[in-house]
């Protein structure tokens, strides 16, 4: 069993999606379905997973997919080293195929620093 919030006040131009709970066979059918659905393709789609406790290999396929079909400049994992599938993302390669940091902070401050650069670029 799994839980879905979604928020898109969190980080700006983007859609938050935080699980928690158990990611298996069972439901990650319905997860790909649903983060579809809220988040186009044109949107950043940042998933928080730090209050996941279990994932399987469906679920890491989902992961995978989204990834694939994003891009990093369109897909975030939240996840802090310490949370209970950090190990298991580590060993699957998640960080090859996915940008991931340690909190939605983090991710708003790496946003704020490309926008910055980006006006002091500008004429």
């Amino acid at each position: 069993m799994y839980d879905l919030e979604l928020d898109e006040s969190v980080v700006t131009d983007a859609l938050v999606a935080s699980l928690s709970g158990e990611l298996d066979l069972t439901n990650a059918r319905e997860l790909e379905e649903r983060l579809e659905e809220a988040a186009p393709q044109d949107t950043l789609l940042v998933i928080d997973v730090n209050r996941v406790v279990f994932i399987d290999s469906a679920a890491l396929h989902v992961l995978f997919k989204l990834a694939r079909q994003r891009g990093r400049d369109r897909f975030v994992l939240v996840l802090e080293s310490a949370a209970a599938i950090a190990r298991t993302l580590d060993i699957v390669g998640m960080r090859d195929a996915v940008r991931m940091l340690p909190s939605l902070d983090a991710l708003s401050a790496e946003r704020e620093s490309a926008e910055a650069d980006s006006r002091s670029r500008k004429p």
